[in-house]
């Protein structure tokens, strides 16, 4: 009873934190509105708040919707100019590539509803081979890398791997915690690597790179350390942890011994022919951001006709799917008025002017590796993607001034909107991959994160070296 108490005690104090946390804003935001004028550095305020709430544990689309007001107040904007900006949201860059991430997890769950993605897992193990530790290990990997890129989904991605893969691992001896750090560091390198995953879709906006260019000069290498660090610490945890499967957890598995179905093996073919026909297609023309809308469209009726939903079942299938991220996409579509309206103020015009007499002596290389450990120590929970458009919108003037290549700045976002997600503190991401696992060793999944966030620290000392 008195843990309950105690509990509820500090649920309280955190709502009655971000609450007062608020409060302060608005009235700040009233006295900088009466005071007439550009608010200066002080019109950060709204950004601040909205990263402070989202750190006590707000949802993270209230967090936004509170900055706004704040951001509208202080920037004298009255109801009908507000819904105007609102209205003009919808077209901007921030919403399409909402949208291209709605259509993602619409796409997801077609796949899944086809068998597509599970046919795809069992493919893979079963031409990677099951007769050895390493063969497992390859294969649960390769699996969560080749499902987690197309999905464009951590945890959705492994959660249907899981089911398929633990009592094959279970089996092989494999620990929980050895797991844990598999799904992790191999769902952490697909999410850098899928051509329409929601960081990559992002990355590549901001940047103005085509996704081949992206690839080559970021997804590759930063995706590439990832998944090879991640492949020995698994093997590192293998050793130094106690826990075991339970001897359910390794007895055989009908769901992840059964062959694939017909249906689900024509929808892995339809789902990966036309996703990898589409992919290549984009890359020769040097399609923007926006041919996504095209491809998870296209790819997602075919699988689903190819899968035996027919067209109405597809449909479903992808308004289902959608629906999950339905708050992903009101967060971008707040989050470009927001940021219309704080540049109103002149905040990002007075931090550009302050830095601009600073940053040619720290120079481009300096400036990147900065912005990367603003990302490791400062990120927003839950909005890695929102993290990179208003990292992109404070330091865009800076990339520019300071010559630094397109690709060179999409590692460096790369690294502050995915790197974060692996450490230096336990994330909703670590915890989520060992509920998967069935892990409950953080321990071991903390030293998995530091090491691979350490290994690429080091890398991009290397990859900005080489492209500035």
């Amino acid at each position: 009873m008195s843990s309950a108490i105690s509990l509820g005690g500090r649920l309280d104090r955190r709502q009655l934190t971000s609450v007062a946390c608020f409060a302060v804003c608005v009235v700040a935001g009233i006295v900088l509105a009466v005071a007439g004028g550009k608010a200066g550095i002080w019109g950060l305020v709204p950004i601040i708040m909205y990263a402070v709430l989202a750190l006590l544990g707000v949802d993270v689309v209230l967090a936004t919707i509170g900055a706004v007001i704040v951001a509208a107040i202080m920037t004298r904007t009255a109801p009908v100019p507000l819904g105007e900006q609102l209205a003009t949201s919808m077209g901007s860059l921030v919403a399409v590539i909402g949208l291209i991430i709605l259509l993602g997890a619409g796409l997801g769950h077609v796949a899944q509803e086809t068998g597509a993605a599970q046919t795809l897992v069992r493919t893979v193990m079963g031409r990677i081979g099951l007769s050895t530790p390493t063969r497992v290990q390859l294969g649960v990997m390769v699996s969560s890398l080749v499902i987690v890129g197309a999905l464009g989904t951590l945890a959705g991605g492994n959660a249907i791997i899981a089911p398929i893969v633990i009592p094959i691992a279970a089996r092989m001896g494999w620990r929980p915690p050895a797991v844990a750090a598999m799904f992790h560091a191999a769902g952490a390198a697909g999410l850098m690597l899928g051509p329409f995953t929601p960081p990559v879709v992002t990355i590549t906006a901001a940047a103005k790179l085509s996704y081949g260019d992206y690839l080559l000069h970021a997804g590759l290498p930063v995706g590439a350390i990832t998944i090879v660090t991640g492949f020995f610490m698994a093997r590192w945890i293998q050793k130094h942890t106690d826990q075991e499967y339970a001897p359910e957890d390794a007895a055989k598995d009908d769901d992840a011994d059964a062959a694939p179905n017909k249906r689900g093996q024509w929808a892995a073919l339809a789902f990966i022919g036309v996703l990898i026909a589409l992919a290549v297609y984009g890359v020769w023309v040097k399609a923007g951001y926006s041919y996504a809308l095209v491809v998870m469209v296209v790819t997602a009726a075919v699988t689903g006709l190819a899968g035996g939903l027919g067209a109405k079942g597809t449909a479903e299938a992808v308004y289902a799917g959608a629906a999950r991220l339905i708050w992903l996409f009101m967060l971008f579509w707040l989050l470009d008025p927001l940021l219309t309206l704080v540049q109103k103020t002149g905040a990002f015009d007075t931090i550009f002017d302050h830095l601009k007499g600073v940053m040619p002596d720290v120079g481009p290389y300096v400036f990147l590796l900065l912005v990367v450990l603003l990302g490791y120590v400062h990120a927003v929970p839950g909005a890695a993607v929102a993290q990179v458009v208003l990292i992109n919108k404070l330091f865009g003037p800076l990339v520019t001034s300071l010559g630094v290549p397109p690709a060179a700045w999409a590692v460096s976002l790369l690294g502050t909107a995915q790197i974060d997600q692996l450490g230096p503190y336990p994330t909703a991401d670590m915890m989520g991959q060992m509920g998967l696992a069935r892990s409950s060793d953080l321990r071991m999944m903390l030293f998995n994160g530091w090491a691979i966030m350490v290994a690429n620290t080091a890398g991009f000392l290397v990859l900005f070296a080489i492209l500035l």
